[in-house]
């Protein structure tokens, strides 16, 4: 079966969050929904690229809400810039309150992407994890495979004590996203990306990194693991390794995709994992 391109959002809403409302889209099915999948996208981009994922889980009979992380896209802040990762924990939160009203007492599923899997792995290993019935991660930013020069790292490190949202380029290329062209030139006109990394959104997301491998074993609810083996930014050995420190973890090693799974020239496949994962909670309709 073909991938089933984008869906436009039901509607636009303002999700309440501490640090200021964030911009969300919302996605229904026809028909009540089965359950509700909350959806955090990557570092430097946004939730309007998840629309054909979407697609994906409106025509399992889900209802979906993406978000905007703050520094994103349409929700506000300094673009990139954060001062302490447990505002993209307050943040997830509040996004996890929403996406539960779309779907009350059904199941709630969270996936996340690169950072936006950072974000998830981080809240549910945390000391208050959402109650979820499942999540799905993607290309988990648990650690950098792209090689940083050194001396890019030592002044992150000196810029995120004296000058936080001192950004650097963050020497992302569109061709280590995916295999896809057509996906490649959509990330390049895309106004609401943006190619820099802030110092202290650095040195927070490495501690977070940290926490994660040190904690995955809290991590209750079952997880399904779609890793790109040639992903050349997030780095998949790192991926494996938390994964097996994670109780009912299911690991995908999709080999030859790069970073950027559901936008590859395969994603079909890895949409037919996301709702195999969906139908694995007992929940999709038939």
């Amino acid at each position: 079966m073909p991938a089933p391109g984008p869906l436009d959002p039901t509607k636009t809403i303002s999700i309440p969050a501490p640090a200021g409302a964030l911009y969300g889209e919302v996605f229904l099915p026809k028909q009540p929904p089965v359950g509700v999948v909350l959806v955090t996208h990557g570092y430097a981009e946004h939730c309007g690229r998840y629309h054909e994922v979407a697609h994906v889980l409106v025509d399992a009979g889900w209802a979906a809400l993406t978000y905007d992380v703050r520094g994103h896209g349409q929700s506000p802040g300094a673009r990139g810039a954060i001062d302490r990762f447990d505002t993209y924990l307050d943040d997830f939160a509040a996004a996890v309150t929403a996406a539960k009203e779309l779907a009350p007492g059904k199941p709630l599923v969270l996936l996340g992407h690169s950072h936006g899997s950072l974000i998830t792995l981080r809240a549910l290993c945390g000391d208050r994890p959402p109650e979820a019935t499942a999540a799905i991660v993607s290309s988990p930013f648990l650690g950098l495979r792209l090689k940083v020069p050194g001396y890019k790292l030592v002044m992150a490190r000196v810029a995120s004590r004296v000058a936080p949202n001192f950004a650097q380029p963050n020497a992302l290329r569109v061709e280590d996203l995916t295999h896809d062209v057509a996906m490649q030139a959509a990330r390049t006109a895309d106004k609401l990306c943006f190619d820099v990394a802030t110092a202290r959104w650095f040195t927070e997301s490495k501690s977070a990194q940290d926490y994660v491998i040190a904690h995955a074993s809290r991590i209750t609810v079952p997880t399904t693991w779609l890793v790109g083996g040639d992903d050349p930014i997030a780095d998949p050995s790192r991926s494996r390794k938390v994964a097996s420190l994670v109780p009912s973890a299911q690991y995908h090693d999709l080999a030859g995709l790069r970073h950027e799974v559901f936008n590859e020239t395969d994603r079909a496949k890895v949409f037919q994992e996301v709702t195999k994962t969906l139908a694995a909670c007992g929940m999709t309709r038939a």
